[in-house]
């Protein structure tokens, strides 16, 4: 069964911003969830119930949507490794 992964507007700002190398490798991770080769990984702690796509330098957050067509995610923050918990963290106000 495909996955359905879409896209909040900040992470698809964000991909946009990127260098047509970044893009298209950011494109490839989601592409490979639709797919099924890959699943993202669950967070824990404050941001458990969240997950995460490792692509170099980069992070994107996801969160999983009920839904009546099967597994879906939802991508809600884009960033890179460096800042994207400590960002993502103080949007949800835990920081």
């Amino acid at each position: 069964m495909k996955t359905e992964v879409t896209l909040d507007d900040q992470p698809l700002a964000f991909i946009q911003r990127q260098p047509p190398h970044t893009k298209r490798k950011l494109r490839e991770a989601l592409h490979a969830i639709e797919r099924g080769d890959a699943f993202p990984d669950p967070l824990e702690g404050e941001l458990d119930g969240f997950y995460k796509v490792k692509v170099a330098e980069f992070r994107m957050l996801l969160q999983a949507v009920s839904g009546g067509r099967g597994p879906r995610f939802r991508v809600v923050f884009a960033e890179k490794r460096r800042a994207v918990y400590v960002l993502f963290s103080q949007i949800l106000g835990l920081g």
